[in-house]
């Protein structure tokens, strides 16, 4: 009797999982490499994330019916050298959200992925890709928003629209810098075939937080690839508020695939880093060689070498950068998705 009432409740359990079509999904990374970096010092050490951050998280979805569905994402960053969490010791702290979508698009809240960081995305935002090594606003402070709400639109003549606006800190109103993080940004993404388009806008009401009033910037990025099979070409251009000047970066990055096996190679210009008015040139060039193999669809070892020709004002790098120096870093690795 006992055994016919456990069995009876299992199945009641499974069929009302059935009828709420919903699903939760344990997914993560493992990434770690050996990295030799120089900068102001030599260092050898142990690096985590270096190609895919490492991560674990759940994914959830419920089918409500009449078209509507509610998504939650909860996904916490690891530093898998030492065990402990990254993003400062958040407990989710790459993502949580909570949303609702339709044919009307998807609604998302919550601590979520930029749009300009999606257009970012293109190009490649590993620590030893350039957009990571130059600070551009949208892979750098606002990669991840906190206090979001975004709009994801279906997809419209191959292109996905997204309008995101962050609350910021949400500081009390008389706060000398009350809209700090206070954020709106937007992209267009257009992708058909080979051909990928991605353009992002991005305001900040104020991103010092400790000057009283507003410290505004605003960031522009737009990038492009065209995938010929066997090459993929892409190109991007970012330009953003930077002091009392604008910082650019532009580049070119190329990928050449042999079955298993990515190899790419990349060159970009950034100018006025610092957004420095005064006479010494504050630009730099950077340059990447990048190669991936795949042991299986989930384990893959790779290595990447990024290196960084400052001018005499320029800082960019690794290792704590000496400006007018040069600085690089290159690592091997093995990531692991489960």
């Amino acid at each position: 009797m006992k055994r016919n009432a456990i069995a009876l409740g299992v199945l009641g359990l499974f069929s009302g999982l059935a009828f709420a079509q919903s699903s939760v999904t344990l997914y993560g990374v493992v990434d770690v490499a050996v990295e030799r970096v120089k900068g102001a010092t030599s260092l050898t050490r142990l690096a985590s994330g270096q190609q895919q951050g490492s991560r674990w998280g759940l994914r959830g979805t419920e089918d409500l019916g009449g078209g509507l569905k509610a998504t939650l994402v909860l996904e916490a960053g690891i530093n898998a050298d030492a065990g402990t969490l990254g993003q400062g010791g958040r407990g989710f702290g790459r993502q949580s959200f909570v949303g609702l979508g339709a044919g009307w698009g998807t609604v998302r809240l919550g601590r979520q992925y930029s749009p300009m960081d999606d257009i970012a995305g293109i190009i490649g935002t590993k620590v030893y890709d350039v957009l990571s090594v130059v600070p551009i606003i949208g892979n750098g402070d606002y990669n991840r928003v906190d206090n979001a709400l975004t709009y994801v639109s279906s997809t419209v003549a191959n292109t996905v629209f997204q309008l995101q606006y962050s609350l910021g800190e949400e500081r009390a109103s008389t706060n000398a810098s009350a809209d700090f993080a206070r954020q709106v940004s937007a992209h267009a993404l257009h992708a058909r075939g080979p051909v990928t388009v991605g353009l992002s806008l991005m305001q900040v009401a104020d991103a010092d937080g400790v000057l009283a009033g507003k410290q505004g910037r605003d960031a522009l990025l737009l990038a492009g690839a065209y995938d010929f099979g066997s090459v993929k070409l892409s190109a991007y251009y970012d330009v953003e508020d930077k002091a009392a000047t604008k910082l650019k970066v532009y580049g070119l990055a190329a990928a050449f695939n042999f079955g298993e096996t990515t190899v790419s190679v990349g060159a970009a210009q950034a100018k006025d880093v610092n957004g420095s008015a005064a006479a010494a040139s504050d630009d730099a060039r950077i340059y990447t060689l990048q190669a991936s193999h795949n042991l299986s669809k989930r384990t893959a070892l790779y290595g990447h070498v990024t290196a960084v020709d400052n001018d005499a004002a320029a800082a960019l790098g690794f290792n704590s950068p000496v400006a007018g120096s040069k600085s690089n870093g290159m690592q091997v690795g093995i990531h692991h998705r489960f």
